[in-house]
């Protein structure tokens, strides 16, 4: 039988696979990028094809794991569409996803995002961009977690082919972070000179925190001995955690603000750019009579998220050292609040309902990465793009780990249309394929194709859109209309 606390597992992994590149490749990368672009470099908010853009909407999520999955032959995305669909169930205990199964450690990352609102302009004839965005955003990630762990988390103490095994795991954490985020970007020209124009951008955003949770078991020593008795030999860890809740009566928000934290977060970025003609030491002096520079390559390189929350509203930071603890009918606990589990947890651990409690205020670090990108012009309208992700959890565990990744993107690009092919390599282990279409200043586009035209099990899905207005450079609003006066699309 399952748990509540299965369900809400089985509900979280079976919502998000259901539906954002958590790069964003096909909205960020190109010259019509427009205000998408900061959220790759924030240098590169001057050199776009639009002078002012405005973003409407746009909405981005993604999922990985390489644990559980659902057999392709099993499922389609357009069963989703069906009334009243029902996932299949697989074995003896009747789950609705299959187990990887092994002994290896197993890891899983979610990345989701609503980009609300944000506007940009660019006036390169006096050098400088500016930039307004507020996006909300969810990040969670598991890491180095352990097939046993995995297994009765999944199971249940009834999986019977761990009975009787003592286990001794270490250095298993995991992740999560909602928050909104408030970003003004400024960008300007470091140097300008024939064929080399240098620019550099900053975003500063201010952060909003709603809820966040991390981990962190440094070693645990247990057997499970039957479906309802659990051996702790020994467990050394940390947890912290915050949410807008009522922790005693499982209210929401409980009482309680939203927002249960604030931070500070910065994007930070180079790029460099090689054009094709020398560059017009003399701008027009009106901002929408500026031409785009068209470029033989380019080189970027950009630290994106850098910064932390710290949680004061709602917030509770537990430790526990070399703790042992003989649980007997731990399979019939029946908590009816959150703090009843709390208390009863460390009771058994430590000896006392408050004897766990470290701290009632933590901080969290983002999703921190460092950015290298290149784009190189092939011919008329076809580019080539290649990045490095490499994740950078400058808190350690008490951040959202965000996984490395290598990017290869070969497109084509137009005013009205645009077509991206994003081959990235997950982990730098893992190949995806995916697509990205632009009409005008619609985009929407997947970094796993696979996830749609049913090509291997399914252990990762992810979806981007994004809808903006833009006027384009070098277009001018003119009275007597004799030639083009300005681009919106």
């Amino acid at each position: 039988m399952i748990k509540p606390s299965q369900k809400l597992l089985f509900i979280f992994l079976l919502v998000t696979l259901r539906l954002h590149s958590q790069e964003f490749t096909g909205i960020g990368t190109g010259n019509y990028s427009g205000v998408n672009s900061v959220l790759v470099n924030p240098s590169l908010a001057l050199l776009q094809q639009s002078w002012l853009d405005i973003r409407l909407v746009g909405v981005g999520t993604f999922i990985e794991n390489n644990f559980v999955y659902i057999p392709r032959s099993d499922f389609n995305l357009t069963d989703l569409l069906k009334k009243n669909y029902q996932f299949p169930r697989y074995g003896e205990y009747n789950r609705p996803l299959l187990a990887a199964g092994g002994n290896h450690l197993f890891h899983a990352y979610t990345d989701s995002r609503i980009l609300l609102p944000a506007v940009l302009y660019a006036d390169m004839s006096r050098r400088f961009a500016v930039a307004l965005s507020i996006q909300t955003r969810f990040a969670g990630a598991a890491d180095r977690i352990p097939y046993d762990v995995a297994n009765f988390g999944y199971y249940g103490l009834e999986y019977s082919r761990q009975h009787n095994i003592e286990y001794n795991d270490h250095n298993i954490s995991g992740s999560g972070l909602a928050w909104s985020e408030i970003g003004t970007t400024v960008a300007g020209v470091l140097k300008r000179e024939r064929f080399d124009l240098w620019t550099a951008g900053l975003t500063l955003k201010y952060l909003l925190g709603h809820s966040g949770f991390y981990a962190k078991v440094d070693n645990i020593r247990y057997v499970v001995l039957n479906d309802s008795t659990v051996d702790i030999r020994n467990l050394t860890g940390t947890v912290a955690y915050a949410a807008p809740m009522d922790y005693s009566s499982n209210s929401f928000p409980g009482g309680q603000s939203y927002i249960q934290g604030k931070g500070i977060g910065f994007d930070l970025g180079v790029t460099f750019l090689k054009t094709h003609r020398e560059i017009k030491r003399l701008v027009p002096q009106q901002v929408c009579a500026t031409n785009f520079d068209d470029y033989v390559w380019r080189l970027g390189i950009s630290l994106i998220d850098l910064g932390m929350i710290s949680f004061d509203r709602h917030a509770r930071k537990h430790a526990f050292l070399n703790a042992s603890y003989f649980w007997e009918n731990a399979n019939n606990l029946g908590y009816t609040y959150f703090q009843e589990a709390v208390d009863d947890f460390s009771n058994r651990l430590t000896g006392s309902p408050t004897g766990s409690l470290i701290d009632t205020a933590f901080s969290m670090g983002l999703p921190t990465a460092l950015s290298i990108q290149y784009d190189r012009q092939l011919q008329h309208h076809w580019y080539l793009f290649a990045g490095i992700v490499k994740g950078l959890p400058l808190l350690g565990d008490a951040a959202v780990k965000r996984p490395d990744q290598l990017m290869l993107i070969p497109r084509y690009e137009t005013r009205h249309f645009e077509a991206s092919f994003p081959l990235t390599l997950y982990r730098f282990v893992k190949p995806r394929l995916g697509l990205a279409l632009r009409l005008g200043t619609f985009t929407i586009g997947t970094d796993n194709l696979g996830g749609f035209i049913r090509q291997g099990n399914l252990k990762s899905a992810d979806l981007y859109f994004s809808l903006r207005i833009s006027l384009r450079k070098g277009h001018c609003w003119r009275q007597k209309h004799s030639d083009p006066c300005y681009d919106t699309f």
